[in-house]
């Protein structure tokens, strides 16, 4: 599956061909001097989310890929590439407002294992479902954090485009499921 041109999400102008958008040493600022104890309380919270879940999903793809040479497996590495590009992203959030990440982030290593390579020893057609099933559920964790939460401008911006990337990935996972 070969795409040419921009491939847009459904939701948004993203080029979700973009698997790691340029990030400048001047965009890494320090952020969350002046914000009220409740936003950086409820930033932290969604921001821990999202590294969490990155994580997992990194996982879940990394445990998915096999040996064989398949479009499939091609579009799993371009997929876990981008699920690393958006942990890195929410590492560096959080390290931007001087918050670390959770010291239980390991058992979201460990779910992501359990996804991946369970749903690759049941075949392709379970990587797809699995797929569309966890990124579906990444859509809306994204619409709850960003809409409650008050980010600051750069950061929703990433948040944005991290979402459109998985309702890429929804979109592609539905067309290999396909049948041809």
């Amino acid at each position: 599956m070969e795409t040419s041109g921009q491939e847009q999400s459904d939701k948004s102008d993203y080029d979700v061909n973009i698997i790691r958008p340029q990030v400048r040493a001047e965009d890494v600022k320090l952020r969350g001097e002046g914000f009220a104890p409740e936003r950086l309380a409820a930033i932290k919270k969604g921001l821990l989310t999202l590294h969490t879940l990155e994580l997992m999903a990194q996982n879940i793809y990394k445990f998915q890929i096999t040996k064989e040479r398949s479009e499939l497996n091609r579009q799993l590495i371009a997929a876990m590439c981008n699920e690393m590009g958006h942990y890195q992203d929410f590492q560096v959030k959080l390290l931007e407002y001087g918050f670390r990440p959770s010291i239980f982030r390991w058992a979201y290593w460990i779910v992501g294992f359990v996804f991946g390579f369970g749903s690759r020893l049941l075949g392709r057609k379970a990587i797809l479902k699995t797929g569309i099933w966890v990124e579906t559920k990444a859509v809306h964790h994204y619409d709850k954090l960003l809409s409650s939460i008050d980010w600051d401008e750069d950061s929703r911006k990433v948040i944005e485009k991290d979402q459109a990337d998985e309702h890429g990935h929804v979109n592609r996972w539905k067309k290999l499921l396909q049948p041809s």
